[in-house]
Formats: C-alpha cells, structure tokens, sequence
C-alpha cells in the first residue's frame, strides 16, 4: 500500500513539474523562433544592403552603391512572369544553409519563373526564406514559397513607380535602387518585412516576392493575424531596415510611421522604434 502511495504521489510530482515547465518551454520556443526569423532577415538584408557593382574608375573594384532590383530583367514579360530578387541575393547567403552554386546551376536568367527549365530550382526549398514559427504548409512537388517579401513603396503598384516618385519604395520591379536616392537613410527605410498574407513561391517576381504598403480605403490591417505583414507571432511583425538592421512593429503602431518608413523619401517618418 505504502509503495503504491510512493508510485503515485511520484507520478503527481512529475505532472505537477511538467505543467509548471511547459509554458516556460512554449516561451522560450517563442523567443527562439522570433530571433531565427530576425536573424534570417538580416541575412537577406545585409546581402541586398551590400549588393556591389562595378566601380566605373576601376574594373578590379566593385562599390555597394544600390539596392538591388526586385526582378530578374527579361524583356517582353511581366514582373510576376519574371524571376525574383532572390536570385540575385543567392550568391550571399550561408552557404551551410544554401548551397548556392548548385542552386544557380539549375536557374536560366533568360527564362520566366515557370518555365520547365527554372521548375526544379523552384521547388527548392531555402530555410532562409521561412519564418520558423507557424511556418505555412505547401503540397509536395509544388514551388517552395517565401515569408520574406521586399517593400516596393507605399500603394499596391508602388513597385511599379521610378524613384522619382515620393510613393517609390526600396525595391522596385525594373531596376536597383542607388543609394543616394534613399533621402531619408538606409536605417528609416524599410526593406523587407515577414507575411502570412497570400505568401507565393520565392523564384517568382511581382507581388509574390515584393509588396507595396497598401494605404487604400478598405485596406488589411498593416500588421498582424489577416493583415499585409506579420501573421506568425502573437503582436509582433518584424521587418529589415536598407543598413540591414531589423526592428520589430505590433499592430499598435500608427499607419502614418510605416507609410513614411516604406518610402525612400517619405520626409514625415516618426523615429523608428527599438526592437
């Protein structure tokens, strides 16, 4: 009688400390997850930050002067017939993570996004591109999609503007983005941000892989569960600035600030809050 007494009170004491432990381990899960997706966008921010091209005075050099471009150039196609900016980011990511060389092996730049050739690269599945909690599902042999999109401005086809536009964001479809022509500063300037929203395959341009902050009537909510950004943390939806820092935004916080921050030259942006 004593030893069954032992056995169950043992057993009570177990249950009793891993129901104190596990929303302590659920927490820190939490944490964990959101500093992976923070880290993820760095990763793809400071590659894009430090996009490099030929210095003009010296061959041998090459300047991190621009953003760069949301698509691949293919003349006579849509953006979202294109390939995305992704591919241009390839070359700088962890290579314990991408085997960047092998996966740029299989891409032909002179094709769209969906042709045969570009199918296999396509159902690539790249951890970089997926935020680790609540990570969307998609069917077997279909095309690996993307978390992260790039801020094409302020208005669904802000993208779309040249960079003369006050409304023209960090990563616009047809061409980089030099540096001079983010008046406001690589750190107040937004240019990528997480989304569970209509999420799309990453090899593909347009509205798949980069997004304009849409401030029309009737709109979503800029941030959180249904809304343009954010979806996989309780209140919080972290985005990578053009310096590649990240800072973390909750639904609280006013449209105006991320109007101002989603543009290159919004003029009226709040200072960004700390993550």
């Amino acid at each position: 009688m004593s030893r069954r007494i032992i056995v169950i009170g043992a057993v009570l004491f177990v249950l009793v400390v891993v129901g104190l432990a596990i929303p302590f381990i659920v927490k820190a899960r939490l944490k964990a997850h959101v500093e992976g997706s923070k880290n993820n966008l760095r990763e793809l921010a400071l590659f894009a930050a430090h996009h490099t091209k030929p210095d003009p005075k010296n061959d041998s050099r090459k300047l991190a002067t621009e953003i760069p471009a949301g698509t691949v150039a293919l003349s006579g196609f849509p953006p979202e017939e294109r390939l995305s900016w992704v591919v241009d980011v390839v070359p700088g990511l962890d290579q314990r993570r991408v085997n960047s060389a092998q996966l740029l092996s299989v891409i032909d730049r002179t094709k769209p996004w969906d042709a045969d050739a570009n199918q296999k690269a396509a159902r690539t599945r790249l951890v970089v591109l997926l935020c680790p909690e609540n990570t969307p599902e998609v069917p077997p042999d279909t095309p690996a999609i993307t978390c992260y999109v790039g801020i094409g401005g302020l208005g669904a086809n802000a993208a779309t503007l040249p960079t003369e536009s006050s409304r023209a964001g960090a990563m616009r479809y047809a061409s980089p983005t030099s540096f001079e022509r983010i008046t406001d500063g690589l750190s107040q300037t937004l240019l990528f941000g997480e989304t569970r929203n209509e999420f799309g395959p990453w090899l593909r341009g347009g509205y798949s892989t980069v997004r304009g902050v849409d401030d029309t009537s009737g709109a979503l909510p800029l941030i959180g569960a249904g809304g343009q950004f954010g979806g996989y943390f309780p209140v919080t939806a972290n985005f990578a600035m053009c310096d590649g820092g990240v800072r973390v935004f909750t639904p609280r916080v006013e449209p105006r600030v991320l109007y101002g921050l989603s543009t290159i030259a919004g003029k009226e942006t709040d200072p960004v809050p700390g993550e």
